[in-house]
């Protein structure tokens, strides 16, 4: 018998590409986002009670139906200068953004950049993190490179 392992996901394989709003748009990773990168899709539910109709002593039945769902995309990293203060001007704004692992798969929609924080230290390189939430529903595809 062949042993089969896992086919990781290499973390500097996520990109996260900004939209430049072109037509057709451009998308192109930011070299700010260069230790941690990371999209979370979440969903939220509604909890409901069943009685039961048998023995109405007994407590009731638990069900739940999907009520939203949302995603995230979060970052980190040494601060590119020249990323500063297009990131700056990206907070609170609807920014398309593109999550992918190239040639497996793509997320792609409108992200508003919800924090943006740079962080240093004396006589260290300063770190910048970004956090994102949908603005919309995002596509998910494989990705074609």
């Amino acid at each position: 018998m062949v042993d089969t392992y896992v086919d990781v996901v290499d973390g500097e394989k996520i990109l996260v590409q900004l939209g430049d709003g072109g037509s057709p748009e451009t998308f192109a990773h930011d070299c700010m986002i260069n230790a941690e990168r990371g999209f979370t899709r979440t969903a939220s539910t509604i909890t409901k009670s069943v009685p039961n109709c048998t023995d109405p002593s007994k407590p009731d039945k638990t069900t739940r139906v999907p009520d939203s769902t949302d995603s995230t995309i979060a970052g980190q990293g040494k601060v590119h200068s020249a990323s500063v203060l297009a990131w700056l001007g990206r907070v609170g704004k609807i920014t398309n953004v593109r999550v992918r692992q190239a040639g497996v798969w793509r997320v792609a929609g409108p992200y508003i950049v919800t924090s943006f924080a740079v962080t240093g230290t004396a006589r260290n390189h300063a770190t910048a993190s970004i956090a994102m939430e949908q603005a919309d529903e995002p596509t998910y595809t494989a990705d074609t490179v």
